[in-house]
């Protein structure tokens, strides 16, 4: 099986890295050379579409920057070939509409899904009552990628789609993976803290669901040690996570108690198994990565605290 890589960047490589544990696959990449890596990949590389085509691919993956994305995938798209792309799908909801006829061969790349962590949240969903699940993310965006001027990359730039709450939106998928739309939205980004981008830095977004609990979002770009944490609240007591450990406390006590360890948090896994699902994708055209009508809603709701 023949996949394309379009964008050999920090995640466009490590989407490379775990395709190449799957047997049978050969990997190509089409490149600019214009971003961190300028030596050669070790792949076949091509620099045109048109011999990214002649290649032939049976699936290609989407990684360069996000307002790339749609003019990207169209030709590919348009030709049948399934295609994963990175999120978000696009910049804006105007701008994934675009794919809207060829919604049936392409998957948006929201990894979260695949973590061991989504399927215990499921279950805890089963069997309790959610009241409350809140969600905070912050890094120091000249960290992220260290080996590159972050003013330079699309995170720090509008034009290129970039921003904290575009960056950082695989909650919001997950809100709508695990609990569906929300009945209510409301929220706030802003640029407050003196790092040299033109985006958004930080977002809050306070949803509720059908069901009436409450999700909550804090995303910024300001945390010298990254932080990725979660608590949820249920009618049996409060669950918490970072990315090694989940803990859990009845009402009846206030010590927690270590229900799960670092097997809820296996990041390589977690990226392997989204591999294996686009193969399958490929292979049958079922897929458990986001769909479009999902993704576009990603972006809606995005819009609407921008709004």
């Amino acid at each position: 099986m023949k996949i394309l890589i379009v964008g050999l960047g920090s995640i466009g490589q490590r989407h490379a890295g775990c395709l190449q544990k799957i047997a049978g696959v050969d990997i190509a990449v089409l490149r600019t050379k214009k971003g961190t890596l300028k030596e050669a990949s070790g792949f076949t590389e091509f620099y045109n579409l048109e011999d990214a085509l002649a290649y032939g691919p049976d699936g290609v993956l989407i990684s360069n920057p996000t307002s790339l994305h749609v003019s990207t995938a169209l030709p590919f798209l348009q030709r049948g070939i399934k295609t994963l792309i990175e999120k978000p799908v696009a910049d804006t909801a105007a701008d994934a509409e675009k794919l809207a006829a060829y919604s049936e061969h392409l998957r948006v790349a929201y990894c979260v899904r695949f973590l061991p962590l989504i399927n215990t949240i499921k279950e805890i969903a089963a069997q309790e009552k959610i009241y409350k699940l809140s969600f905070k993310r912050s890094y120091y965006l000249p960290k992220w990628h260290p080996y590159a001027d972050y003013r330079t990359e699309y995170t720090a730039k509008k034009e290129l789609g970039g921003g904290v709450i575009r960056t950082l939106s695989h909650e919001i998928d997950l809100m709508l993976y695990l609990f569906g739309e929300p009945v209510q939205t409301v929220g706030v980004t802003d640029k407050i803290s003196p790092l040299e981008i033109d985006t958004d830095d930080f977002a809050f977004v306070s949803c509720k669901t059908a069901a009436g609990a409450r999700i909550n979002f804090e995303l910024d770009f300001f945390s010298p040690k990254n932080v990725n944490i979660a608590e949820l609240f249920t009618d049996k007591g409060k669950y918490t996570w970072d990315m090694t450990e989940m803990l859990f406390t009845p009402y009846s006590e206030t010590v927690p108690e270590r229900i799960y360890g670092q097997e809820l948090f296996d990041i390589e896994k977690m990226y392997l198994r989204q591999a294996q699902d686009f193969i399958t994708f490929i292979s049958t055209g079922k897929s458990e990565n986001a769909d479009l009508a999902t993704s576009k809603k990603v972006l809606q709701i995005i819009e609407s605290i921008e709004k």
